[in-house]
């Protein structure tokens, strides 16, 4: 059985209280403990032992007028697999929110997840801790986005101009993106078992970086805006790395070292194809292009000592060699299980010593004039 601590229930259960789930898992054992665990979270919960089972179970809740809140399914099942619902269940609801529950070894998927429009990525073995902090931050934007409705329902009842309706609209749409970029981006923090804070800091240095930067030289007022975003999807290759190499507390091999550094263009890759299928039905490239540059080539250096592709100088991206200096920023300041955080101090005088050769001189110069708020930052976030 799981072990829920009090507080942390408390805080997960303001979210989930009121919603429906549909969980789909073909191992008895495990269905039956996990649902006695949502039992605790959710008004109702049903289950399936397969694909088609969940969806005629589905269906009947449609045939009523209703829809599941939230449907939380594993991948490999028989008669009808996850993948296979996945794709069923948004042709009857487009909007419908779902959880998949896989192994690492399915994370090779991960793109055709992402594209299949999931909210979020629970790995197996279920830990209640995780598992927590997914309905969290999952269940809070269902029920944000319940309240957003409601509210969008009563403007257009209000008699409001056609000009706030497509502004209402407009903001919609980009909450929605924000929104299904930050859950992808904290399936990356809660594989990682980072504090959750991480990307939201890597977010706001590379704001500051980006601005001052934009006012010594010119840029297009959608590409500043959209690096910040993009940075969030930096890691996003650890995905497709080993949990316990990625976790490992003691110094890593040569070898685990080596497949750790993978994730840079496993995320890089995963991100370029998203983004030519966004370029093939819009004939135009999205922020995708940026994070698949930051996230392929943010741990190159400026000396071309770095990885994958071991660039230098101007060949490195220029969002990517902003969200260098962010990222190692971050990772000096933190603690880990395998070591203590440095002072801002202390990191800076590392960061500045590899002017020339870790990180382009001229974004070592931005860094110097807004260190200040690097500290406030990481002080406030952390």
């Amino acid at each position: 059985m799981y072990k829920v601590v009090l507080m942390d229930f408390q805080d997960v259960y303001q979210y989930t209280k009121d919603l429906n789930v549909l969980y789909v898992e073909d191992d008895i054992d495990l269905l039956e403990e996990t649902k006695d665990a949502l039992d605790d979270f959710f008004y109702n919960v049903d289950t399936a032992l397969h694909g088609k089972d969940a969806l005629t179970k589905y269906r009947e809740k449609k045939s009523s007028g209703q829809y599941y809140d939230i449907v939380i399914t594993d991948l490999n099942m028989p008669i009808m697999d996850g993948m296979t619902l996945i794709k069923e269940l948004h042709l009857i609801n487009k909007h419908q929110p779902i959880i998949v529950v896989s192994a690492y070894n399915e994370s090779s998927r991960l793109i055709d997840l992402i594209q299949s429009g999931i909210d979020n990525f629970i790995m197996k073995p279920i830990v209640p801790q995780q598992l927590m902090s997914i309905l969290m931050k999952s269940c809070k934007i269902i029920v944000e986005h319940k309240e957003l409705t409601t509210y969008r329902k009563r403007l257009e009842n209000s008699n409001q101009s056609l000009l706030s309706t497509v502004t209402q609209q407009a903001k919609e749409i980009l909450y929605t993106q924000q929104v299904s970029i930050e859950t992808i981006a904290n399936m990356v923090e809660s594989y990682d078992d980072e504090t959750g804070t991480h990307v939201k800091r890597i977010e706001n240095y590379t704001t500051v970086m980006i601005n001052r930067l934009a006012k010594i030289e010119e840029f297009d007022e959608e590409f500043i805006q959209a690096v910040p975003f993009a940075s969030i999807l930096h890691d996003i290759g650890k995905l497709m790395v080993p949990k316990d190499i990625l976790t490992k507390p003691e110094k890593l091999t040569t070898e685990e070292f080596t497949i750790i550094k993978t994730h840079a263009a496993l995320g890089g890759e995963v991100l370029k194809k998203a983004n030519l299928t966004f370029r093939k039905n819009f004939n135009k490239d999205s922020y995708l292009k940026i994070a698949s540059d930051i996230a392929m080539y943010h741990h190159e250096k400026w000396d071309g000592s770095g990885y994958p592709e071991g660039l230098a100088g101007c060949e490195i991206p220029i969002a990517a060699r902003i969200v260098s200096i962010a990222d190692v920023y971050d990772a000096l300041r933190s603690k880990r299980v395998y070591k203590d955080g440095l002072t801002h101090e202390e990191t800076m005088k590392i960061i500045v010593k590899e002017r020339g050769k870790s990180f382009d001189p001229k974004l070592i110069n931005i860094f110097v004039g807004v260190h200040d708020e690097f500290r406030k930052i990481f002080d406030e976030l952390s």
